[in-house]
């Protein structure tokens, strides 16, 4: 049997082998191929989780597949709508997945939300706002994170402000997150644009959270962290692009 040679990419970018990336548990490796290629991270990663090896082999995925990255995202959308529904059939009683399995259920929802909001469908904001409602774990803060960044894109920029700051509240004080992390970085960033979109009223707080950003960043090379500090970097650069300082 030929040695497998498949490259993959983690969320910094890297591909081949990133021993750094691997250490985390939220990254997952995201084939290099024509077809993944163009997609972010984040929303392969989303599909990908939801199937197994095997799954994925039968699925009519071409990795050197030439066409329209919208015809690849409704493609996405399709097998995992295709696979819930599935799931749903073969629980008992039918339809009862969010009780029989709701890891899977979540999982699933999670993924059909991320390919609605990459196509603009007017369904995502209905599918967010139902993953944010309907969470029996309390400290599964990821839907409420979802729906503040949803929203804060719409313009509704007063109530992404009051669903995120309780979301970076609670990754602060995650002992495999805290201050530092990617995750609590990015919440930062929701609540700049909420605060900056508020308007001029908002803006010295928006700017003081610049500020802390910036900082937050800029010590990140010596913190556990450190492989993710260019990305942050960049990051932070298109956050200030965004709001034309």
């Amino acid at each position: 049997m030929a040695a497998d040679t498949t490259s993959f990419r983690y969320s910094t970018g890297q591909v081949a082998t990133s021993e750094a990336a691997k250490e985390f548990a939220w990254e997952d490796p995201v084939p290099v191929n024509r077809f993944w290629d163009s997609f972010e991270y984040c929303t392969a990663r989303n599909f990908l989780g939801n199937f197994s090896d095997h799954e994925l082999e039968q699925a009519p995925i071409n990795p050197e597949s030439s066409d329209d990255h919208r015809s690849k995202l409704q493609l996405l959308l399709r097998l995992l709508r295709e696979k819930l529904a599935r799931q749903e059939a073969s629980v008992s009683p039918p339809q009862s997945l969010y009780e029989t399995n709701h890891n899977q259920w979540y999982a699933l929802w999670q993924g059909i939300y991320e390919m609605e909001q990459r196509l603009d469908l007017p369904e995502a904001e209905q599918t967010v706002r139902m993953l944010a409602a309907r969470k029996p774990d309390p400290n599964n803060i990821v839907p409420q994170h979802m729906l503040a960044d949803y929203l804060v894109n719409h313009g509704k920029h007063k109530e992404a402000e009051d669903a995120e700051w309780p979301v970076l509240a609670w990754m602060e004080a995650r002992p495999k997150l805290g201050r530092e992390s990617p995750q609590a970085i990015n919440a930062r960033r929701i609540l700049v644009q909420a605060l900056w979109g508020q308007g001029p009223s908002r803006r010295v707080e928006a700017q003081a959270l610049v500020t802390e950003l910036t900082g937050i960043v800029e010590g990140m090379g010596d913190g556990k962290f450190k492989v993710y500090q260019e990305e942050e970097r960049k990051l932070n650069q298109e956050l200030l692009a965004k709001l034309g300082k």
